[in-house]
């Protein structure tokens, strides 16, 4: 019988500004990948957008397209009531997670066929809300894995009455999903797991976890580069030759920990005249006010330079540049951030080490000897940790990076998910 494989995603198909987007893209690569060995159907279920509108992206649209059109699937567009000009408008409702899930639902009902064994990807947490509408599905027996992204306990974002709403949906949901036998939730990563126990009592199996990855192959021409302070002027990022880089990047988010980082660099500023702290962190999260938090705490120190700019270019040019002396993930609340496996790829044959947020996520990626490990909300520490690591002696420096290449490729996301179908669906 044909295994039909289903993703449920709002960004990643025909948008891509999250992390979620990245998971969603590197499904796609890999079951792209993987359709060449293997046979099997894939569909894509997706939140509508305008296709004129500034989000749309057309190289992930034509992935997707291929990837359907190769294995015989269908590609599905799905309610968005924001008329499609932007998918942040969808994931901040949540009305419209209601409203997708139950287009989920009739798309499945027109599509699915019960000669087929039929699984569903339903990425990130708003198809959670799929759980209150499953049993609508024709097919009874339809496999459902549920990749939540972040959480409502766990996730600081929106105010109070929004998120007390959420976290009783997502708690009804978590139930829904445990009472049904065709149903799991999976975590992305041990961290996230433990914070999804402790806050809605979710059990895991060994068989639940999706460890984050990334797909090897889009960053060999990186790789195989080095830069200087020069190279990166055409970025607007002027910075005299001889001084040193530490870095931050993602999305300005609450959840990235980039007020903690820019505080403790006012502290660690004073006795690191020989460095720049660079933050590549666009201000397209939604979070506005917290962007302009990061700016006033920066304004009290000097050597800092912020690139609201979402261009991937920078962050791999300035991991690749022979001048950034420390990469720091001050994470707070990520499940598993791709840029803590990022930092770690791009550190082969490169001078800096990583520093990595211990309360989320990020430590999925690096054991303690492979990077620094620091509690972002304890300022005085971070800071003292900033200027240990960046004053490091040169072979000091070089074990621990040599260290982390040693489990580099535990992180091969076409391998991660051959492993996860192979459980799952007896790929």
């Amino acid at each position: 019988m044909k295994k039909h494989i289903i993703i449920a995603t709002y960004d990643g198909i025909s948008t891509h500004y999250s992390g979620v987007g990245t998971i969603a893209k590197n499904l796609v690569f890999a079951l792209t990948k993987l359709s060449d060995t293997y046979d099997f159907k894939v569909s894509i279920a997706y939140i509508n957008v305008n296709k004129q509108s500034k989000v749309f992206n057309s190289q992930c649209f034509e992935d997707s397209y291929n990837l359907v059109n190769k294995t015989g699937g269908l590609l599905i567009p799905l309610c968005n009531s924001t008329k499609g000009e932007s998918e942040w408008d969808m994931w901040r409702s949540i009305k419209e997670w209601d409203y997708a899930s139950i287009s989920l639902v009739t798309a499945l009902n027109l599509t699915l066929k019960f000669d087929e064994e039929n699984y569903i990807i339903l990425n990130d947490t708003p198809f959670l809300f799929f759980a209150k509408y499953k049993e609508l599905v024709n097919d009874k027996k339809l496999k459902c894995f549920y990749f939540p992204l972040s959480t409502g306990k766990n996730h600081a974002f929106g105010d109070e009455g929004w998120r007390h709403n959420r976290i009783i949906e997502e708690t009804m949901c978590f139930d829904l999903i445990a009472k049904d036998s065709n149903s799991k939730t999976i975590a992305l990563g041990k961290r996230f797991s433990e914070r999804m126990s402790e806050d809605y009592g979710l059990v895991f199996n060994e068989s639940d976890f999706l460890q984050n990855g990334l797909c090897f192959e889009k960053y060999n021409e990186f790789l195989d580069k080095k830069f200087n302070n020069e190279d990166l002027k055409k970025f607007g990022i002027e910075i005299d030759s001889n001084k040193k880089i530490i870095f931050s990047w993602g999305r300005c988010s609450i959840a990235k920990g980039f007020k903690e980082l820019t505080r403790a660099w006012v502290n660690a500023s004073v006795k690191l005249p020989d460095h720049f702290l660079v933050l590549q962190i666009p201000n397209n999260s939604g979070e506005k006010d917290y962007f302009d938090e990061v700016m006033e705490i920066l304004s009290e120190t000097s050597r800092y330079i912020v690139i609201d700019d979402f261009n991937p270019e920078i962050w791999r040019t300035i991991l690749r540049t022979n001048n950034t002396d420390l990469v720091c993930i001050p994470s707070l609340m990520d499940p598993f951030p791709h840029t803590s496996i990022e930092a770690k790829l791009f550190s082969k044959d490169m001078n800096y080490i990583t520093m990595i947020s211990d309360i989320d996520g990020a430590v999925d990626a690096f054991n303690p000897d492979e990077s620094i490990y620091i509690d972002p909300r304890d300022t005085e520490l971070f800071a003292d940790k900033i200027i240990h690591s960046s004053l490091m002696n040169y072979d000091s420096k070089r074990s621990i990076i040599d260290q982390s290449m040693t489990t580099i490729d535990k992180f091969d996301f076409s391998k991660i998910i051959f492993n996860f179908l192979k459980v799952n669906i007896n790929l």
